[in-house]
């Protein structure tokens, strides 16, 4: 935390975002006027569809199953818990290679493949991690996690700024995120946990992963390209 403050401390603000100010009083708007004019908020749901496949994979992957191995599968709970560190010691490679891929062939395309990928991987997933083998599991959880997840989190962290326009971006990334957080990540591990607990079955699981991941499929497919976008532009892309 103490870095964190340093580091925030010690960053220079983004040139779009020191100069909003000044764009928005030219036009003699305040934020909420802004946001009405904007088209029936188009963009905000577009960006809360893109939220919704990685908030919702990562509570089903990062906090789900870890209880799921452990309680229902019997599996030590180290071992889940070591599958996280693991995938997540890899995301530190996976989050840039995904943001230049990004970069290199546009945020759409590869938002598409990513969902498209953990969408049909979400079945296989759960047979490996309830196969039995350990290593299997373990592998199958570092995939998941590293797909559904965190190259979901890299495309996210620049798609859902670049679709809004500067005057009500800030409230806009903040207010989806937010929203998004809640109604994926903090209902979904109920939602699998009661689920699972009728059924006796992981099936609900891949489900719930198919179904976040095809919300994002969705959203990605109805945005625009914002790659390359001009972000002192006021308007939404959308």
């Amino acid at each position: 935390m103490i870095f964190a403050v340093w580091m925030r401390r010690n960053l220079k603000e983004s040139p779009v975002f020191e100069e909003r100010e000044e764009r928005v009083d030219e036009k003699h708007e305040s934020v909420l006027e802004a946001g009405l004019r904007q088209r029936k908020g188009k963009a905000f749901l577009l960006a809360l569809g893109l939220r919704f496949g990685q908030a919702g994979n990562s509570g089903l992957v990062q906090t789900f199953l870890v209880g799921y191995i452990a309680t229902t599968l019997l599996v030590d709970r180290s071992v889940a818990t070591s599958a996280i560190v693991y995938g997540s010691l890899i995301g530190f490679a996976t989050i840039p290679v995904v943001g230049l891929l990004g970069d290199r062939f546009g945020r759409r395309p590869v938002y598409l493949a990513l969902t498209a990928l953990t969408a049909l991987f979400a079945v296989p997933m759960m047979i490996m991690i309830t196969g039995g083998s350990t290593p299997v599991l373990v592998i199958a959880m570092v995939l998941g996690l590293n797909i559904g997840v965190l190259g979901l989190f890299a495309l996210e962290s620049v798609t859902m700024a670049e679709l809004f326009g500067s005057r009500t971006r800030f409230t806009q990334l903040a207010l989806t995120k937010e929203i998004g957080g809640i109604l994926a990540t903090a209902v979904g591990p109920l939602l699998a946990a009661t689920l699972t607990a009728v059924t006796s079955h992981w099936w609900p699981i891949a489900a719930m992963l198919v179904a976040y991941s095809l919300i994002t499929f969705g959203s990605a497919l109805a945005s625009p390209e914002t790659r390359g976008r001009d972000l002192v532009r006021l308007e939404d892309a959308a």
